[in-house]
């Protein structure tokens, strides 16, 4: 088999979570910012100038929370300086972006070399390392180019519980280390296949 049919399937996977994370940014900071606000003027923003507000906008204003359904679920705009749940948010930008940076390329590295060395029959471990790619690679975008990771979705219960809000690439890489367990526990010896 050649070697860039192997990874078709995991680009696509992992191009699709880019895509869906990205534009999914775009349309927080649409809906929940001030970053796409036409100028004093009041001439609207042409395309090539909310891409230029997309790439480049930092610490936009945030606008209220949308409410999606109450008390459960709503879209809010926050500013994630650290990994997952705020981990090391508390750290100092200088120490910690370098570090992620880092982290987040050593894990990609990682995740091609890991896709190589598993079998065609792995289907369930190549979608799961294709959703985490896809998910870093998101997340990593918005470290390189803002410091920190734009995150919308909140789930809470009322004022009793809170999730930490999370976006379309956490959500990509979470699904993806769940399907790594179920494939640990569902994947039978190599020499059972046939």
């Amino acid at each position: 088999m050649p070697e860039w049919s192997r990874f078709k399937g995991f680009a696509l996977v992992a191009f699709l979570v880019l895509v869906g994370d990205q534009i999914s940014k775009w349309k927080a900071l649409e809906h929940l910012t001030n970053t796409f606000e036409p100028s004093t003027s009041g001439v609207p923003l042409s395309f090539a100038d909310k891409v230029s507000r997309f790439t480049s906008t930092r610490h936009p204003d945030s606008r209220r929370a949308v409410e999606v359904v109450r008390d459960v679920w709503e879209y809010r705009y926050v500013e994630n300086p650290g990994a997952a749940w705020g981990f090391l948010s508390q750290t100092k930008s200088r120490l910690r972006t370098p570090f992620f940076i880092v982290v987040t390329v050593a894990a990609m590295v990682f995740i091609l070399f890991y896709f190589y060395s598993t079998s065609r029959y792995q289907t369930l471990l190549r979608t799961a390392l294709a959703l985490v790619f896809g998910g870093a690679i998101g997340n990593f975008i918005d470290r390189v180019r803002l410091g920190y990771v734009i995150d919308f979705i909140h789930w809470h219960w009322r004022d009793a519980f809170s999730w930490p809000t999370f976006n379309i690439a956490d959500s990509a890489i979470t699904v993806g280390v769940v399907f790594m367990a179920l494939d640990l526990f569902l994947s039978r010896p190599e020499s059972t296949r046939r």
